[in-house]
């Protein structure tokens, strides 16, 4: 059988600065062509609780949760069915955000996110310049109020049904991205398209793409001058925040290659 597609995933996760000996407090997963990230919520930090023991014990177990899909169509619930059951398994204290996107053989894509992680999918155009890339799909952040995003863990009332679901199609070529908002919250979607050009124009891998990436939120989150969508969207609600914000930031990069190519 002649597969369509061909897929080329790595993840790279640049702790907080703060954070480094623990890890950070971000996850993430890739099963076949199931992807999550998930972000844990920095404030059980406060009460002595290590907040990445909660965000990776979901993402462990929402891995297993999605096998049984691996390579078929995904509707929408068995993406919100895999997170809850993975939620229900979930012994440690704490709550984190979650995206998931799941890849079929036919280059349907299906999506689920709760909070502010979330995905991009990215295109390269097929005029001049070649590798300039557009965002063709994306998801939206999800807040109970600035800074509070909708959670899954001990304490939320948020389930997986209130995430939002998203569906499209993939073709080769396409760059589809899964990101905490260590990278959102410092890279607008142009600095993160301009971020990733020069490797995609080298043809290099997933793995220099998420680590490319990956270095340009974290150089931002630590430029405390610099105009960011944080500072942004904090004089929105009314504060007061200047420069990048210093995160955890993690980048899961699938390049989705031709399957006739090898």
């Amino acid at each position: 059988m002649l597969l369509l597609f061909r897929l080329d995933a790595a993840a790279v996760v640049l702790p907080h600065p703060d954070k480094v000996a623990t890890g950070g407090e971000d996850a993430w997963f890739a099963r076949g062509s199931t992807f999550g990230v998930f972000d844990g919520v920095g404030g059980w930090a406060e009460q002595g609780i290590d907040p990445g023991l909660f965000s990776r014990a979901l993402a462990v177990e929402t891995a297993r949760e999605v096998a049984g899909i691996e390579g078929a169509e995904a509707a929408e619930e068995d993406l919100a069915r895999a997170l809850d059951t993975a939620r229900s398994r979930v012994t440690a204290v704490g709550t984190c955000t979650a995206c998931l996107v799941h890849l079929s053989a036919s280059g349907s894509l299906t999506a689920l996110n709760l909070g502010d992680s979330g995905f991009r999918l990215l295109r390269p155009s097929r005029v001049s310049p070649p590798h300039r890339l557009a965002v063709t799909l994306r998801s939206r952040e999800q807040q109970h109020r600035f800074n509070c995003p909708f959670q899954l863990g001990v304490g939320s009332g948020d389930s997986a049904a209130d995430g939002a679901v998203y569906s499209g199609v993939v073709r080769a070529g396409d760059l589809l991205l899964l990101v905490t908002d260590g990278v959102t919250d410092n890279l607008s979607e142009r600095q993160i398209c301009e971020a990733l050009a020069g490797p995609l124009a080298r043809g290099e891998p997933a793995r220099s793409l998420a680590a490319a990436l990956a270095a340009s939120a974290h150089e931002a989150s630590l430029q405390p001058g610099r105009s960011s969508p944080f500072a942004a969207a904090a004089q929105n609600a009314g504060l007061s925040h200047s420069g990048g914000k210093p995160d955890d930031v993690t980048v899961l990069c699938v390049r989705v290659l031709d399957g006739s190519c090898r």
